[in-house]
């Protein structure tokens, strides 16, 4: 079984890629559709947090948004695909980055996901404009770190197949 984790920013179409790449023969986990998976914690105490639409950028510097690693574990130990694709966007990444055999990052302007995010209708995240104003404040930081730890780059401005082909061709090689 080959596993690769699909991530970017908020609104850059994470949800999106997996949903198509399923249609290829890929198993997809869109990590933040799984009850459970993905979940806020306070940074200190490590108990999950309940979020709302419009936190503050103080509440965000004192939670971070985290992958269960048992559940993801275990998802990926009980699929049947010889193909899975999970696709979210972690801050305890740094743990779970063993249980991949690639790691690909969408990327794409600003202009792109903020028009995105306000217009998708699978999440809420996003939409306040405080959270605008605070993913605008760190995602380019997470962007180099995550490409230096390896990940590969993939153009999310593009029409949303061309990404995917893309994506096939790194799975594939």
């Amino acid at each position: 079984m080959k596993v690769f984790y699909i991530t970017g920013i908020p609104g850059v179409g994470k949800s999106s890629v997996v949903n198509k790449l399923a249609e290829k023969g890929v198993s997809p986990i869109d990590a933040d559709s799984v009850n459970d998976l993905t979940y806020w914690v306070d940074n200190t105490t490590g108990e999950k947090s309940e979020w709302n639409p419009g936190m503050s950028k103080d509440w965000y510097s004192k939670h971070k948004y985290i992958c269960n690693k048992e559940k993801l574990v275990d998802l990926i130990s009980n699929s049947s695909k010889d193909i899975l694709a999970v696709a979210g966007l972690f801050s305890n990444r740094s743990e779970l980055w063993n249980l991949f055999d690639k790691v690909f990052l969408l990327q794409c302007k600003e202009k792109t996901f903020l028009k995105r995010i306000t217009e998708r209708e699978n999440h809420n995240f996003g939409k306040n404009i405080l959270e605008q104003e605070n993913i605008l404040s760190w995602y380019k930081n997470f962007e180099e770190k995550i490409l230096s730890e390896g990940a590969i780059l993939i153009n999310a401005d593009k029409i949303l197949y061309s990404a995917v082909d893309d994506i096939i061709k790194q799975i594939v090689s």
